[in-house]
């Protein structure tokens, strides 16, 4: 099983995903039995400036970034939600559902309920699950999403000295676009 984490100061929210469907949507809990999790929160903070390497890399591909450095107290949640995963044997990620949105084509904004719905609807062609209209559980479906295509070798890991993202893979752009 695959988990996606959407990480908030007040409450974590998680999808759990078991081959295509979503069998949990709802607050984070670590009692499930899974074996990889994508974490929506920076893992780790830049070296220097504002971003890091891999941040730098998708805003090349045209993904909108929010420095990791005003997410200081997300991150340091995050970080510990990861190091409870790996101590249960989890591999980890860092995702950022956004770059999934973007580049699977799901361009809307999901602050306005139209957004949703149209994200909602496409992510009906990638994976079964429950109705939602809460944008975290909609952020927690997509970072799981993410792992799983990557497992299923449709990702890819952006790397630079000083962290990495998961996405999906960039060749899906043009296809989406």
């Amino acid at each position: 099983m695959i988990a996606g984490i959407d990480v908030g100061l007040k409450r974590c929210h998680m999808a759990v995903i078991r081959e295509n469907k979503v069998v949990y949507l709802g607050e984070l809990r670590l009692d499930f039995p899974i074996k990889f999790a994508g974490i929506d929160a920076p893992l780790t903070m830049p070296e220097r400036g504002f971003f890091r390497e891999c941040e730098r890399e998708l805003h090349k591909i045209g993904v909108r970034i929010i420095p990791p450095i005003f997410l200081k107290r997300i991150h340091e949640i995050g970080v510990r939600i990861a190091e409870e995963l790996r101590k249960k044997n989890v591999e980890v990620f860092e995702v950022y559902p956004y770059a999934t949105r973007w580049i699977l084509g799901m361009k809307w904004s999901k602050k306005r309920k139209e957004g949703r719905f149209k994200i909602l609807e496409a992510l009906k062609n990638y994976i079964d699950f429950p109705p939602t209209d809460d944008h975290n559980e909609i952020d927690a479906i997509l970072s799981a999403l993410t792992v799983k295509m990557f497992l299923e070798g449709k990702g890819e890991v952006i790397c630079g000295r000083d962290g990495c993202i998961l996405i999906p893979h960039r060749s899906l752009l043009s296809q989406s676009s």
